[in-house]
């Protein structure tokens, strides 16, 4: 089972035994995770900040790596832009870097914080349909962690609502949208 539970500063598995070094590795592998200020490396290219997961991950030759590379930016709309720096890129292109670094190596989990900050509308719904689109052709779990809640419910099976550090309200956007809760009222409309 995928189910680990934290203590004391250590993993442990499912049936409650201490995770080792090699299996947690192997876990995290199938995570990606997009950072809301994105962490792309300025020193290096587009192409080497999506090669870096598979360089570091894998022991895959060049042309496969570059094969993979290529893939993952044309997965975003960015083949062309392989060769430029980060500082050359414009936010959301540097999103949709971010994003192909993410799915680099397939990740059956993508972890997305804030991923619609700082967009203005047309980008935002853009990236929500890309978001969409590669969750569906990766077959990959998505959590998303967000204040924009209708680009959200347009993209999203499932909601959770978190207020005091606690669940508030959960269900689909559609349940949500309707719902006569106070605070799903007061955070959806």
């Amino acid at each position: 089972s995928g189910v680990i539970t934290l203590k004391d500063g250590k993993a442990y598995d499912a049936q409650g035994r201490k995770m080792t070094e090699k299996k947690l590795g192997a876990m995290r592998r199938g995570i990606g995770m997009i950072f809301q200020h994105f962490n792309l490396w300025n020193a290096k290219t587009v192409y080497d900040n999506v090669a870096f997961p598979i360089r570091e991950q894998t022991n895959l030759d060049e042309e496969t790596v570059r094969d993979l590379v290529l893939m993952k930016l044309n997965a975003v709309g960015l083949r062309g832009a392989a060769n430029l720096m980060p500082a050359e890129i414009s936010g959301g292109m540097a999103r949709r870097v971010a994003l192909a670094r993410a799915i680099a190596l397939d990740p059956a989990l993508i972890l997305y914080d804030e991923p619609f900050a700082g967009l203005d509308p047309i980008s935002m719904g853009v990236t929500a349909r890309l978001i969409r689109s590669l969750n569906d052709a990766l077959g990959a779990t998505s959590l998303i962690v967000t204040h924009d809640v209708a680009e959200t419910f347009e993209i999203a099976d499932y909601v959770y609502m978190i207020s005091d550090a606690r669940v508030a309200a959960e269900g689909d956007p559609a349940s949500l949208k309707v719902s006569s809760a106070p605070f799903v009222k007061q955070f959806v409309g």
